[in-house]
């Protein structure tokens, strides 16, 4: 069975991309999803001593990354980006996960809140009881696929994170270097991209 792990990607894009790199330390499997990286670990946590080993190396990187501001696991990568955008907002997961999940936390649903507010509908559970032809129409078929790939009946399509085939990275001295011992600091943080 899959197990997602989503994390807050930081405002910094360099920081952002670095924990991309981080990710395929545990796993192949990596993704960006909007405001979250995703990783797909199932597989690995048998290679890193078992879900909890693995979740501490993951959310405990040391340099140059700091710990993750917020980070959610759940059994599909929309559950998980889902308790991920509740946690940042503060809000505890409800008791019955997916079904009592609140229809914003689904991107493709947020377009359509107002309106499925107004007809009685709140979480996901409601929407997934709705006749499915009728939403199709009415809203969209991406709702209804979201909703299949949230539950874990249809399998999500990801661009996943590759390595590049060459590390290149131009780096600003933060003063002018005139020998090997002043580019060090320099050069440790470079080695800490590229680890």
């Amino acid at each position: 069975m899959p197990h997602w792990i989503a994390i807050a990607a930081p405002p910094a894009e360099d920081d952002a991309q670095a924990w991309g790199w981080h990710g395929l330390r545990f796993t192949p499997r990596v993704a960006r999803l909007e405001e979250a990286w995703l990783f797909e670990v199932a597989a690995s946590e048998r290679l890193f001593g078992g879900r909890e080993a693995l979740l501490d190396q993951i959310l405990s990187p040391g340099e140059p990354l700091s710990a993750p501001s917020a980070w959610a696991q759940g059994d599909t990568c929309l559950l998980a980006l889902a308790l991920l955008r509740l946690r940042q907002r503060g809000i505890p997961s409800p008791a019955r996960v997916p079904q009592d999940l609140p229809l914003d936390v689904l991107s493709a649903a947020q377009p359509h809140v107002p309106l499925l507010e107004r007809t009685g509908c709140r979480t996901w559970g409601q929407l997934r009881a709705l006749p499915r032809a009728p939403v199709a129409r009415r809203f969209s078929p991406a709702l209804l696929e979201a909703l299949d790939v949230a539950w874990g009946e249809r399998p999500a399509r990801h661009r996943w994170l590759q390595l590049p085939e060459v590390f290149d990275v131009r780096v600003e001295l933060p003063s002018l270097a005139s020998s090997a011992p002043e580019l060090m600091w320099t050069a440790q943080r470079l080695l800490g991209q590229l680890q």
